[in-house]
């Protein structure tokens, strides 16, 4: 039996802001029918940060050292945190219709599957690696490889992963926002602490070439499917000058303050309008609130953080909701738990209650 062929972007180094960039175009096409189910490798040729879908650049970020080391900033289509990354890493992307029987449609049996070659490449190469769920892959306790989900037009699953070969954690300290430097240093041991990379559990490098090798015979083995190396069609290359556009543009970086330009931190308005602000550290990530009440009603509200949504798209759908609303608590929970089982939204590490629990905070 013929098994099922998928299409391979063996691409090497690219322009930073573009690895982020070509998954989301290769998604479009194959929303469109244009280009079969998609691995991508590649790697970024200069270091960039990456923050996620829903987070506020300049809170998660310090913005302006990344401007004076030449380092670009952009803002990826999936959720998740702020990351530095550069050449010490082997980016995978994976883009594939959902309605392919192989892939799993719950995300945490969709993340289960498409990380076992990832955890068997480790393994292959003399590290005993794990699955670790939702969206991890560990050693000994310690992260060495990162990964995020999302889909686009609803057609199409996106997963992108990195095999971690080494890891510049000075600079990534660097990058983040942080109250003052004696906080960075404990910030700094934490992130080795939690951290780990091929180069530090083998006490060598391993040759690049070997490491995509085994991840492809892995997804080959794994998700039991054939490989053809192909390059980007013209399609492809089109809409990615089309997305650099947006990706470098002041209203993607700054996308959740400005689709909430009447909300400001800790200011009081008037009597009875005010403008409050929480962050509630869930297991699954951190959540922020604005909030800007008058005369006891929810008039704004913006989310923001490193959690995961799906569909992502859906967190404005739950602002929209909550405003207009009355401030009282379990009337929010009502409308937050109908939000949840309406749109069959999935959070995972994160709960309908935690959303809760960063609204009381801000209330109150």
């Amino acid at each position: 039996m013929k098994l099922e062929e998928w299409r391979l972007l063996d691409l090497d180094a690219l322009p930073a802001v573009d690895t982020q960039i070509i998954y989301e175009a290769v998604a479009l096409a194959r929303s469109k029918n244009l280009v079969p189910d998609t691995l991508i490798l590649c790697y970024p040729e200069s270091p960039l940060v990456c923050i996620g879908y829903h987070q506020e650049l300049e809170k998660e970020i310090d913005y302006a050292f990344c401007k004076s080391q030449g380092i670009p900033v952009v803002r990826r289509i999936l959720g998740g945190g702020a990351v530095y990354l550069d050449q010490g890493q082997l980016f995978y992307q994976i883009i594939v219709d959902r309605r392919n029987p192989k892939i799993p449609m719950s995300i945490k049996d969709f993340f289960r599957k498409l990380l076992e070659a990832p955890t068997k490449t480790y393994q292959d190469l003399g590290i005993p690696a794990q699955y670790k769920p939702i969206n991890d892959i560990e050693v000994g306790g310690r992260k060495i490889s990162g990964n995020g989900a999302g889909t686009l037009d609803n057609v199409v699953n996106i997963m992108t992963g990195n095999i971690i070969m080494d890891f510049n954690f000075e600079m990534m300290v660097k990058i983040l926002k942080v109250p003052s430097e004696k906080f960075r240093d404990k910030v700094a041991k934490s992130l080795k602490e939690r951290m780990t990379t091929i180069k530090r559990e083998l006490g060598h490098d391993v040759p690049l070439e070997k490491i995509k090798s085994l991840l492809i015979k892995n997804y080959e083995e794994t998700l039991d499917i054939n490989f053809r190396t192909e390059t980007l069609t013209d399609w492809e290359k089109n809409t990615m000058t089309d997305l650099r556009k947006k990706y470098q543009s002041r209203e993607w970086l700054y996308l959740p303050f400005l689709r909430h330009t009447d909300l400001a931190r800790k200011v009081k308005i008037s009597s009875t309008a005010s403008v409050s602000e929480s962050a509630y550290k869930a297991p699954g990530g951190l959540i922020r609130v604005t909030l800007r009440i008058d005369e006891n009603r929810i008039k704004g509200i913006m989310f923001s953080g490193d959690f995961w949504i799906y569909p992502q798209d859906k967190l404005g759908a739950l602002e929209k909701s909550l405003t207009g609303v009355t401030t009282d608590i379990h009337e929010i929970n009502r409308i937050i738990q109908k939000f949840y089982e309406e749109e069959k939204i999935e959070t995972p590490g994160v709960t309908s209650e935690d959303f809760l629990t960063a609204i009381r905070q801000a209330l109150e």
